[in-house]
């Protein structure tokens, strides 16, 4: 953990999750820009740690941003059954008036980097209506990936300097995972925006609507069955199959290993 970010974790089947509130992450963004301190955060759910227990690369990625929020009710359910509750849910979605009311509030400029081509330029636009006075510093989309799944060196170095050249103090990286982590990694000394945040398909759900999510889904907690309504042909195996191992996994370690040990 980078000493500049203090906070507590939860192990989550090998993913350190970070048990932050909203105001302390907005506290961590707010001294990064200030002093130029670099701040990286990614995004935990049920997928991803599942994913991570199956491959070491992609755990250690995730392991080694500064704030690894819990993005889904799967993985706050599991920090409360391993004793260390964090205090909510803290997906892209979730966290929308922090991620760009305050840039708006504070004059600080925002890069949207990812998505398939036309979905930034559809969200800035968006974004800039919601919130006055935001500084929408560039879009590009997120469509470089070769066949073997990584950005080629080249084009990566030149997304870079257009980044860097339009001087984000927030930049949000949509490339999926784990390309978005590995970009990341791979160019976090290279990028000069303090704070660096991934943010998988959230720009697709900016560019659609304010509120992806209605209201009641929120408050029922359904927000998985919500999304497989809508994508079923995409998502009915992550939100059966994979979330029932997920969740039994998530048993077997408790069971086994009881209640996860303070910091």
């Amino acid at each position: 953990m980078d000493p500049r970010w203090p906070h507590d974790t939860v192990d989550v089947l090998g993913v350190r999750v970070s048990r932050v509130d909203t105001a302390r992450f907005r506290s961590f963004v707010a001294e990064a820009v200030k002093e130029r301190s670099k701040l990286t955060v990614t995004f935990a759910n049920p997928d991803y740690v599942l994913r991570a227990q199956k491959d070491p690369g992609l755990r250690d990625l995730m392991n080694g941003f500064d704030l690894n929020l819990p993005d889904g009710w799967g993985v706050v359910l599991a920090a409360k059954i391993f004793g260390r509750p964090v205090p909510g849910r803290m997906a892209n979605d979730d966290l929308t008036d922090d991620l760009f009311g305050q840039p708006a509030e504070e004059g600080w400029r925002v890069f949207l980097f990812g998505n398939a081509p036309g979905v930034a330029e559809a969200a800035a636009a968006n974004v800039r209506a919601w919130y006055p006075g935001l500084d929408v510093a560039g879009t590009q989309h997120g469509h470089w990936a070769d066949g073997q799944g990584r950005i080629p060196a080249e084009t990566a170095e030149r997304l870079v300097a257009e980044i860097n050249d339009a001087a984000p103090d927030i930049l949000h990286v949509g490339l999926g995972t784990p390309l978005q982590q590995r970009f990341v990694a791979e160019y976090r000394d290279r990028l000069t925006a303090p704070v660096v945040i991934t943010c998988g398909a959230y720009f697709e759900h900016l560019a659609e609507r304010r509120d992806y999510y209605p209201a009641w889904v929120l408050k029922l907690r359904v927000g998985f069955l919500y999304r497989l309504a809508r994508e079923p042909r995409r998502l009915w195996r992550r939100y059966t199959v994979e979330l029932g191992a997920y969740l039994a996994r998530v048993l077997y370690h408790r069971l086994r290993h009881g209640r996860a040990p303070a910091d």
